[in-house]
């Protein structure tokens, strides 16, 4: 599980794992996959820690995206999450965003631009 691999990297890499980076694991284990923006992780995580900041947020998500565990993108002027740190393409529409493994597609984007490719976001109609 995505949740038990970020515990261990982080313990691994003489983190503590306190009770809000606890929840915000659990937060993105849970609603990880529907590539949630930071607002609706934060008002997630205000569930359980009513007084959590956001900078507390912020700061907790970008020492998950240091050690590889997560990916941020920005979509209609909001960061958002993204826990499929695999080379892939997100495609997104009206519905949602959805996850789409093309080696072959990936590989021709890395032939064309030159460079290693993480996340490639896609807007469809």
């Amino acid at each position: 599980m995505w949740s038990e691999e970020a515990v261990e990297k982080l313990r691994e890499m003489g983190h503590k794992i306190t009770p809000q980076r606890l929840e915000l694991i659990r937060v993105l284990e849970r609603i990880g996959r529907e590539h949630p923006s930071l607002k609706n992780v934060h008002d997630e995580l205000l569930k359980k820690f009513p007084t959590m900041s956001f900078s507390t947020l912020y700061s907790n998500v970008l020492l998950l995206r240091e050690l590889g565990l997560i990916e941020l993108f920005s979509l209609g002027g909001e960061t958002h999450v993204e826990v499929n740190t695999r080379p892939h393409i997100n495609v997104i529409s009206r519905n949602g965003i959805e996850d789409v493994d093309d080696l072959m597609l990936i590989e021709l984007i890395e032939k064309k631009t030159g460079r290693k490719v993480k996340l490639v976001n896609v807007i469809v109609e």
